[in-house]
């Protein structure tokens, strides 16, 4: 089945494919499918996500700990596992960030980015990323946002002694630049915690949220 997939349903995989979904095709498929997966506290999340993507068929296993959900396979999908894996490894391009919107950059946001309550600013969790793919993540929000992250580094000396990660952060300003961009998006209210409260409202549709200015 070869499927032709919306607006929202592209978005919502590469958003999702920046952040912690995974496209993966077996020595024995020569189509890709999706995978994911969230701890308890994000079931919601997943079942959310699912939603948006229900014409890929997923299923989900929950366990005591978390939730794992996996799609069919669809010639669609070899599109996305491509552009993202095609050095094998999870890489990130100009062309992949270009091909981002709104809610696509909602969806990467509401699975790597953090919201600081204290700072009332936002991280943006990209330490799975080479240092060279930071600066381009930060140059694209820079050119195409004119939102202007930094990059900032952290440790953890105890564990991985000499290791180094980094991670963008959005001083005051450029947090309200990135969240007025999800204004009328649905927020799951297990996520809420990742947005400050004066961005959302109730939503109609039960266990959601609205974002507003």
């Amino acid at each position: 089945e070869n499927l032709k997939l919306n607006y929202y349903e592209k978005q919502a995989i590469m958003g999702g494919l920046l952040g912690d979904l995974h496209c993966r095709k077996t020595a024995t498929s020569k189509n890709a499918r999706l995978e994911g997966g969230h701890g308890l506290k994000q079931e919601q999340y997943a079942w959310y996500k699912m939603f948006l993507l229900k014409r890929l068929k997923f299923k989900a296993r929950v366990s005591d700990i978390n939730i794992l959900y996996q799609s069919r396979t669809f010639p669609c999908l070899n599109k996305y596992y491509n552009m993202f894996y095609g050095s094998s490894k999870k890489t990130i391009t100009y062309e992949i960030l270009d091909s981002l919107g709104p809610f696509g950059l909602f969806i990467w946001y509401m699975d790597d980015g953090h919201y600081q309550k204290k700072g009332k600013n936002v991280k943006l969790h990209t330490n799975g990323f080479s240092f060279t793919e930071q600066e381009l993540i930060q140059t694209w929000f820079e050119k195409r946002l004119n939102i202007f992250p930094r990059i900032q580094n952290t440790k953890d000396n105890k564990n991985y002694p000499g290791k180094v990660w980094h991670y963008l952060s959005f001083p005051l300003t450029e947090t309200h630049k990135l969240f007025s961009l999800f204004k009328g998006f649905a927020i799951p209210e297990c996520m809420d915690y990742k947005f400050p409260s004066f961005i959302f409202t109730k939503s109609p549709v039960s266990g959601a949220l609205f974002a507003h200015n």
